[in-house]
């Protein structure tokens, strides 16, 4: 067995796992009678830690600093805008080639209960023929983002390095339709905030708790991707399919990644009942890559480095709120010969309100 596949099975089962405590840990909160006593201790001892663990991941201690929402109901309608992009480069050329597709735009109406928020959003273009899922879940204590894409043939050439016509005219604007690029991506992010106590990551990013005083925490996570390049470089036209480098001409590349983020965020309360926030985390990763290249397939390892962003604004008087966040991820892969870029992120803008306050 590979050392790439050990660490990705490793890696699924340590999502599989992160994933079922946090989604199961709500049908565990059960409040426990204080005069039980006797053998009836004994056996609602197992319930009362599942209680004492919930509490841990959703209630922040420190109600001078974190306030939590008072309602059992929201409903919010949410606009949401995804981009991406691939930049795939030739190092030994200095040749480069940057593709995109047109921006998703997005709209839906959203309904939460306590922790669990369901909804239904639409395309608002109506062509694009991507499959786009980002969900995330926060709690007190740290979260789970999850994340599926999928594109065919939707691409744009935006930009290119290193290709010339005319002579010695280099040939840098092109924005033509591209069909021959399939790209899937598909991962899992989960981490843990150490200053759970006074720090709200709920307040910024799913409006569930009020951030009342400024604060700040650490952030460390472990994240774990897949990523599946099919390529047809014919489907290029002439000036640039003759001067293609060797090395860009592959025809299939999948690597997985296996990667630990360590980083720091900040809520910044800069009037009452408003709060910013920004978060950056750097991760250093490990991928274990496969390529088609001229008619062979090499399998190839090396450390890489790449970069989680959050950012957001939001006004929230507990009953009524609305704002606006940025998620966002950037990946790489470098060989000496051949490399890839590509990043993607979700920019969210929602109005909502709580309803059916919480019994004290």
């Amino acid at each position: 067995m590979s050392i790439g596949t050990a660490i990705k099975g490793i890696a699924i089962q340590f999502v599989a796992f992160a994933a079922t405590l946090m989604l199961a840990l709500p049908a565990y909160s059960q409040e426990v009678d204080s005069h039980m006593t006797g053998t009836v201790e004994n056996i609602i001892k197992a319930p009362q830690k599942r209680s004492n663990i919930f509490r841990y991941l959703f209630n922040s201690g420190d109600s001078l600093y974190v306030s939590p929402n008072r309602y059992n109901l929201t409903i919010f309608p949410q606009y949401s805008y995804s981009y991406e992009y691939y930049r795939f480069s030739a190092d030994e050329t200095k040749q480069s080639i940057t593709f995109s597709p047109d921006s998703r735009n997005r709209a839906g109406l959203y309904v939460g209960w306590r922790w669990i928020i369901l909804g239904y959003s639409m395309d608002l273009g109506g062509h694009s023929p991507q499959r786009d899922i980002n969900l995330s879940f926060y709690t007190a204590a740290g979260g789970i983002d999850i994340f599926y894409r999928e594109s065919n043939g939707s691409y744009k050439v935006r930009k290119l390095k290193g290709f010339y016509q005319d002579g010695n005219k280099e040939l840098k604007e092109y924005n033509n339709h591209f069909n021959g690029l399939s790209v899937t991506q598909k991962g899992v992010n989960v981490y843990y905030i150490f200053n759970k106590d006074k720090f709200s990551y709920p307040s910024a990013y799913s409006h569930s708790t009020q951030q009342k005083i400024s604060a700040g925490s650490f952030i460390l996570g472990l994240t774990y991707n897949e990523h599946t390049f099919l390529f047809d470089h014919t489907k290029f036209d002439a000036p640039i399919r003759e001067q293609l480098h060797d090395s860009l001409k592959f025809k299939h590349v999948e690597y997985n990644d296996f990667s630990i983020n360590f980083g720091y965020s900040y809520n910044w309360v800069f009037r009452k009942d408003f709060v910013a926030n920004y978060s950056l985390t750097p991760a250093i990763g490990y991928k274990n890559t496969s390529l088609d290249l001229k008619n062979s397939k090499e399998f190839l390892s090396s450390i890489n480095f790449d970069l989680i962003t959050r950012a957001a604004i939001v006004y929230n008087n507990n009953r009524f709120y609305a704002g606006a966040s940025l998620v966002s991820h950037t990946y790489s892969y470098n060989k000496k010969a051949f490399s890839i870029l590509n990043g993607f992120g979700v920019i969210n803008v929602y109005l909502g309100v709580n309803l059916w306050r919480k019994k004290r």
